[in-house]
């Protein structure tokens, strides 16, 4: 079984389940559960908002290294420079450093591809990108410093958003189906039934949206072209249904 079979299975699985839960709960309790998620999402950004940047200082100890030796590949790749295969070493006097100051057209291209070599998809780097060349122009500072201060930002802030929405949405699921009631409109059974099957997979397409919004950090396992190929993922990603609630 391919992978673009495994993910087809996964977000339809994800689609039938919403939607056979929204046919038993109906519509009044199909429009609670949209509630949840939209409080979930709304909160976890609150949440990240607040606290999230206080892991940053912890953070870039760990990656700034690696971070700025990244950078300073992509550098000499993007001049021309070619690694040495035994060592991985760039023959060259110049630092990356100089080579961008001596061209700093090149500083979009750099970072670009660093963010493209950390398994970023193409509009999560286009962003990155453009936000490090702002903070890199706004504070004065140098490239791969810059990408490691918006690379700590954008992991703390979309983990800390992750890990807040799936707290948030488990205890408000719990919390609203404590007095397990049922809610249903008296007489018009097909109206709650087929009401509740279309919440259910307004609710559905949420998780899948959430689910390939996930994706979108893990190039370096699926690449884009990977997911792309599978049509139901493909959708979701150019919808991109989270951008009305997620913003960095």
């Amino acid at each position: 079984m391919t992978v673009n079979s495994i993910i087809n299975i996964l977000l339809v699985a994800i689609l039938i389940i919403c939607a056979w839960q929204g046919y038993k709960k109906g519509i009044i309790l199909g429009i609670i559960d949209v509630l949840v998620i939209i409080l979930s999402l709304y909160g976890a950004q609150l949440l990240s908002d607040t606290f999230s940047y206080e892991v940053i200082p912890v953070l870039k100890p760990f990656v700034s290294g690696y971070m700025e030796a990244k950078v300073e590949e992509n550098t000499y790749l993007a001049f021309g420079y070619e690694a040495d295969p035994l060592t991985g070493r760039f023959d060259t006097p110049y630092s990356a450093t100089d080579l961008l100051v001596s061209q700093p057209e090149m500083r979009q291209t750099v970072i670009a591809n660093t963010y493209k070599g950390l398994g970023f998809y193409d509009a999560m780097t286009e962003t990155l990108t453009d936000r490090t060349m702002e903070y890199a122009q706004d504070n004065n500072a140098s490239i791969a410093s810059s990408v490691v201060t918006i690379s700590c930002q954008t992991v703390t802030w979309y983990g800390g958003f992750l890990l807040a929405f799936i707290i948030l949405f488990a205890v408000l699921s719990v919390i609203v189906n404590l007095p397990n009631l049922s809610f249903k409109i008296p007489y018009v059974g097909i109206v709650n039934d087929i009401g509740g099957v279309l919440i259910g997979l307004f609710v559905g397409a949420l998780f899948c949206s959430v689910v390939v919004w996930v994706f979108q950090f893990a190039g370096l396992v699926l690449p884009e072209q990977t997911l792309r190929a599978t049509g139901l993922a493909a959708f979701f990603l150019d919808k991109n249904m989270l951008a009305n609630y997620i913003t960095l």
